[in-house]
């Protein structure tokens, strides 16, 4: 076999075989795709992005200072992805979520497409491909969200791929395409920068290699790059790029939008979760790629692609210091390890010393291993964490409809503290009249958050920081932790630490009252004049469901009764019989009563 020759090659009964084998293959490429793509939209930053779609349609202009809170209203604010949102709004309003997501299953498609065209050129079999596709979309699938990123992980991959096959073609045309893709997308997501960055590694590869390298030419399969001409466009091509990126309505300051980011992320104690790091036993996947990846380059080192490969090892720094990387990532990994991968198959396929199988056997082991990888494909998208839900529209989390009802009915909330992963759904319904205390966008909130961490050690600070901002009213989360708390110490003596819900630490019911919980969210009224006759009303007074492990605790232990948690519990399900909340709370509390009256224990009593 000839180092040109195919990397898997074909094997099988006949012509009519291979026929069946390839499209069996693409059959299950088809089907891993889909179910990569074909989820909900589970991001919380969706309704602020349609708040501000719609925003600049009615204004006629991109906003350049802060409109949607009252906690850093007037702050300046580069909306770097105003683009993305106006689109987003168009769809949304006239098409629907579905078919937003649908349009995103046939973006994942056409870059399936692109990876498989760019791998058969360069030698692979539909077996060989279907190993290398594999994990891109595995690994992918949870970065895969109708959000601003998806304009990168789809314009990223574009790039590059027209750069390739500018080298294999002598064509001009695909690389005069690359600067309006950037254009394009640095109205879209600030991640387009990567491809300037992509593109300038690229180009500095390719002169070391033009200069030092001693590959066999300019072929397809080649060490090189190319001839030299295509490295000088190559250049022209990084630098017009990375001027492209300044076509927006704030030009060069995009640039330092990732800057800015991350600097203000690593001003507070807590970390935004998208900007943590990938640990191995939450993201298995992304370090069993990137150390197979890194043993395939240094194997293969000889025939590493001097375009793809520095664009693969980018991505893999980048997804190593924060998981929202990961997309771009396995998206590169079929072009960063195709050539490398390729001869390294080779100098397997050299080296075996044992029998090879016969022609006519009917025992293709590539073809049988390609496709068995291929059907554990989709069980795989659902058992890897994170894990993947399928469906179309908005994720059934992600839309607290009901609570924010409620407080349009009551016509309560007039100054609302707000979980931020409540704030973008409550900028889409309620702004302009009631802006938001916080959102999604962190580059606008830097001194906020730091000064909520910095409230939250401090019971006293907390209520300060309430009573600075004149908060009536709490819009909050189950968050998925307990809170330590510090809770003052006895005639002046220290203070001592604890635990409890969130809701219960910070907004006690001293101060106030629970009015509202579902599913996704409980609404708190502080326990002022104005608020007298709803929470006479409205309030559950025995049950918290963010706090009832404590209280289940006090009812074990005697210091409450259970009879008047069941009520309430019960008046919920009465209201909302599809809470699941408060269902599960019934049968635990139910159990509870069970089992204490049986035992005739303390807190068996029904008294209020």
């Amino acid at each position: 076999m000839t180092p040109e020759g195919p990397a898997v090659p074909p094997a099988g009964p006949g012509p009519a075989g291979e026929r069946g084998d390839r499209a069996l293959i693409r059959s299950l490429l088809l089907l891993l795709a889909i179910a990569a793509s074909a989820t909900p939209i589970r991001n919380y930053d969706y309704w602020w992005h349609l708040a501000t779609g719609r925003y600049i349609l009615e204004h006629r202009a991109v906003p350049r200072v802060d409109p949607f809170s009252f906690t850093a209203g007037g702050a300046a604010w580069l909306d770097h992805e105003w683009l993305f949102q106006v689109l987003l709004y168009l769809g949304h309003t006239s098409l629907g979520p579905a078919a937003l997501c649908l349009m995103k299953v046939g973006a994942v498609l056409l870059l399936g497409r692109m990876m498989a065209g760019h791998l058969r050129r360069e030698g692979y079999g539909p077996a060989g491909a279907a190993v290398l596709l594999l994990p891109a979309f595995l690994g992918a699938s949870f970065r895969l969200d109708v959000r601003p990123e998806m304009a990168t992980l789809v314009l990223a991959p574009l790039a590059l791929h027209c750069v390739l096959r500018a080298r294999e073609t002598g064509r001009a045309a695909p690389l005069a395409a690359v600067p309006l893709l950037v254009a394009l997308g640095a109205n879209l997501h600030p991640g387009i920068l990567l491809v300037p960055a992509m593109l300038g590694g690229g180009w500095a590869a390719s002169v070391i290699l033009e200069r030092f390298g001693s590959g066999q030419g300019a072929g397809a399969h080649s060490r090189l790059p190319g001839p030299p001409v295509f490295t000088r466009r190559l250049g022209a091509v990084a630098a017009a790029s990375a001027l492209a990126a300044g076509a927006n309505p704030y030009g060069f300051g995009l640039y330092g939008v990732p800057l800015a980011i991350s600097r203000v992320l690593a001003s507070i104690p807590a970390q935004n979760l998208e900007w943590q790091r990938p640990a191995p036993g939450q993201f298995p996947l992304f370090w069993a790629a990137a150390a197979a990846a890194i043993a395939i380059l240094v194997l293969g080192w000889r025939r590493a692609d001097p375009l793809a490969t520095p664009a693969l090892l980018l991505a893999l720094v980048l997804g190593s210091l924060h998981l929202r990387n990961l997309g771009i990532f396995f998206l590169l990994l079929p072009y960063g390890v195709a050539r490398p991968g390729r001869a390294v198959a080779e100098a397997l396929r050299r080296s075996w010393r044992r029998p090879r199988w016969a022609v006519g056997s009917g025992v293709r082991p590539g073809f049988i291993a390609a496709t068995t990888l291929l059907a554990a494909g989709v069980p795989l998208l659902a058992l890897l964490p994170p894990g993947v839900a399928w469906g179309l529209g908005v994720s059934s989390d992600n839309e607290p409809a009901a609570a924010a009802d409620f407080l349009e009915r009551e016509a309560i909330g007039r100054r609302l503290f707000n979980d931020v992963r409540f704030g973008g759904y409550l900028i889409w319904r309620r702004f302009p009249g009631h802006p938001v205390f916080i959102d999604g966008r962190n580059e606008i909130y830097g001194d906020l958050l730091r000064e909520i961490f910095a409230a939250m050690r401090d019971p006293a600070a907390w209520a300060a920081l309430l009573g600075r901002y004149d908060i009536d009213a709490a819009f909050l989360r189950y968050p998925p932790s307990l809170q330590r708390v510090l809770y003052p110490g006895r005639e002046g003596g220290p203070p001592t630490a604890g635990e409890r819900a969130f809701s219960a630490a910070y907004f006690p019911r001293p101060s106030w009252a629970l009015v509202y919980w579902d599913d996704d969210a409980m609404i708190f009224l502080r326990r002022s004049q104005g608020h007298t006759a709803a929470i006479a009303r409205l309030e559950y007074r025995s049950i918290n469901p963010d706090d009832w492990r404590d209280q289940y605790a006090a009812v074990l232990a005697g210091r409450r009764p259970v009879g008047p948690i069941l009520e309430e519990i019960r008046r919920k399900l009465a209201e909302d019989g599809s809470c699941r909340r408060a269902q599960t709370l019934l049968r635990i509390f139910s159990g509870l009563q069970a089992d204490l009256g049986r035992g005739a224990g303390p807190g068996s009593g029904q008294g209020g």
